[in-house]
């Protein structure tokens, strides 16, 4: 009898391994999809209001914020592959009005380059170390 439950136990575990498991990030497909902007009406609070707050604001320019819904699947100890990639680019005005927008698929991002400029200095436990080191220390000058 021990023995049928150890091999119930690890034949669940089998089965259980082969399924994949879904993970959605930001907002739901279904949400993403109702997203109505007026160019020069629809402002940025409206936004927040309506869909919460912006997955993330460009680095390089304040007035660019992105709301992004992302599917992705995996298995166990395997890699996450993406199912579906939705992304809102909104360009705002001075006033936090909607100037422009965009929307980009999983398909759209064959075409973006962000930098043709490739570095391999970013691996390793030293660099990671050296990374926390810096980030530690960037912390401290700004208390």
């Amino acid at each position: 009898m021990y023995y049928f439950k150890l091999f119930i136990f690890i034949f669940s575990f089998i089965l259980a391994s082969c399924s994949p498991t879904v993970q959605n990030n930001g907002l739901t497909e279904v949400k993403f999809n109702k997203i109505k902007i007026e160019i020069g009406k629809t402002s940025k609070k409206d936004l927040t209001n309506k869909y919460g707050p912006p997955f993330f604001e460009s680095v390089f320019n304040k007035n660019v914020i992105y709301y992004i819904s992302h599917k992705t699947s995996y298995k166990l100890l395997d890699k996450s592959e993406t199912k579906k990639l939705l992304l809102y680019e909104i360009i705002l005005n001075d006033k936090n009005i909607v100037e422009n927008f965009q929307k980009f698929s999983e398909k759209d991002t064959v075409n973006i380059s962000v930098s043709e400029k490739n570095s391999d200095k970013g691996t390793g436990a030293v660099f990671i170390l050296k990374e926390i080191l810096n980030n530690m220390r960037k912390n401290n000058y700004q208390d």
